[in-house]
């Protein structure tokens, strides 16, 4: 009987022990952001992953909602379940899930129920569970905790020997380097490797002296500069001096670059060749000099003078050319090509120089009207309240001329007409004084006649004196009758 029942139990072992063997197994995990500052957001993903394909599973996130806020799930419902099936099955699925922090302290995400099944048999398979502990801290806290190391560890350039030799407490350091040098390579090595390094690598050089800084930030944003002075020795410098300024000719095509709209050229200074850059169309040539930090700059040439050239660049803007439905007064809606492209435009009376094309600038995203240059094609800003302004002032310009003829009109008729006054007053004084002329000339004859009368009268009154002189020794009687007798006979002359 003993040995029946350990029969029966070997048989049924048989039965049931291969389906426990060959059951399929899983993971689910759980893994995202560590530490977050209070407000900020955090992303936990799980995943849950097998050897052998997955058909279809079941799971439940869990959190504490003092804590986190959720905002977005990949989840099907868009919430914290995660229930799908696969019709060719999958070996692993991963969901993401975003929170917002809401306070201070140390909270878990983990999933709480779940269930999977195998696509090859549907057996339900045998899962494992974990979790993510997040530290929610403030921002104080979060820089508190970063490094402050801003040192570098070491410092040198390939293939010479810098001066002093390297001490993280040394922030100066020199390298000199033979003529003809262009470049040379530099290595600094951060201390604390959070932190981050720049200046440093393969970098141009010219004769004379090169400044470089190598500026090493912590991971909590502090910053320590070491400066290198690498030293391209040049056995002839070309040495001047520009107001009060010292400069040293750059001697080698490489270390010069032209500015646009200039060719290369050469220039013989002091017996040397030096590269200089020329602009046929303006009749320049421009030489580099470099000051003693470094700095080049070009200056114009001219038969042993050096003149700074001062050159105003602007900004080329570019636009989405946009279509506008309204109107722009004065200006004339209508198509053009631009690019070979025909755009909608507006034209200045017919201008084949300048368009207004309404479009968005790429750089901003800002909608407005920009003034396209048909020879540059480039774009500028087309400001319409200076527009307006401008047309306000023309319109009181105008008013302000026509107010101007007007005066000017109105005076020139008052002079005309005071001119006209005067010459009738003119004529009709003159008329007076004729008059006044002829008025005394009458009178002068008059008085003339007058006075002659006059004189005659007298003369005659004299002559008679002087006779009755002569006859006072005659007789009286017959002197009187002889007297009156010759005054008849006087009279009668004077009368005939």
């Amino acid at each position: 009987m003993k040995k029946l029942k350990l029969l029966i139990v070997a048989l049924l072992s048989l039965i049931i022990l291969p389906s426990i063997v060959s059951a399929a197994s899983g993971k689910i995990t759980v893994s995202g952001t560590t530490t977050s500052v209070v407000g900020n957001k955090v992303t936990v993903t799980v995943t849950l992953s097998s050897s052998t394909k997955i058909g279809s599973w079941q799971m439940q996130l869990n959190y504490d909602k003092k804590y986190l806020q959720l905002t977005s799930s990949s989840a099907e419902a868009g919430g914290t379940v995660m229930a799908s099936s696969s019709a060719t099955g999958v070996k692993s699925k991963k969901y993401t899930f975003t929170f917002k922090t809401l306070k201070t302290g140390s909270t878990t995400v983990s999933v709480g129920s779940y269930l999977a099944y195998a696509f090859d048999d549907l057996s339900e398979m045998s899962l494992s569970a974990g979790s993510k502990k997040i530290n929610i801290i403030t921002q104080a806290e979060l820089e508190a905790s970063y490094s402050k190391d801003n040192n570098l560890k070491g410092l040198n350039v390939e293939g010479y020997e810098i001066s002093p030799a390297f001490d993280k407490d040394t922030l100066s350091y020199t390298v000199n380097v033979p003529e003809g040098t262009t470049n040379v390579t530099i290595n600094a090595l951060e201390n604390d490797s959070k932190a981050s390094v720049s200046g440093d690598g393969t970098i141009t050089v010219t004769e004379g002296i090169n400044n470089v800084n190598i500026v090493v930030r912590a991971e909590n944003g502090s910053e320590k500069t070491y400066s290198l002075v690498i030293n391209v020795i040049d056995q002839n410098p070309i040495n001047v001096e520009i107001d009060n300024i010292s400069y040293t000719v750059i001697k080698l095509r490489n270390n010069y670059v032209c500015p646009e709209l200039f060719e290369n050229s050469e220039v013989t200074i002091n017996g040397f060749q030096i590269p200089a850059c020329v602009n046929e169309k303006i009749k320049y040539t421009l030489v580099g000099l470099k000051r003693e930090d470094g700095t080049i700059e070009h200056f114009i040439y001219d038969n042993g003078k050096y003149i700074k050239y001062n050159e105003v660049v602007g900004t080329s803007l570019k636009i989405i050319a946009l279509d506008y439905d309204g109107k722009l007064d004065g200006l004339e809606k209508t198509t053009e090509k631009i690019n070979d492209i025909e755009y909608q435009v507006f034209k200045f009376n017919n201008s084949e120089k300048f368009y207004v094309v309404y479009g968005m600038n790429v750089e901003t995203g800002e909608k407005d009207f920009y003034v396209y240059d048909v020879s540059n094609k480039t774009f500028s800003f087309y400001d319409t309240e200076y527009i307006d302004y401008l047309k306000e002032q023309n319109e009181t310009y105008l008013y302000v001329i026509i107010a101007f003829g007007m005066g000017l009109f109105l005076s020139l008729v008052c002079v005309i007409s005071l001119s006209r006054s005067k010459r009738k007053l003119k004529k009709k004084h003159k008329q007076q004084v004729e008059e006044q002329k002829d008025e005394i000339n009458k009178k002068s004859k008059k008085d003339k006649k007058k006075k002659e009368k006059e004189e005659l009268e007298e003369a005659i009154i004299k002559e008679d004196i002087n006779e009755l002189n002569e006859i006072v020794s005659e007789d009286e009687d017959t002197a009187i009758y002889n007297l009156f007798e010759d005054d008849k006979k006087s009279k009668k002359k004077k009368k005939k």
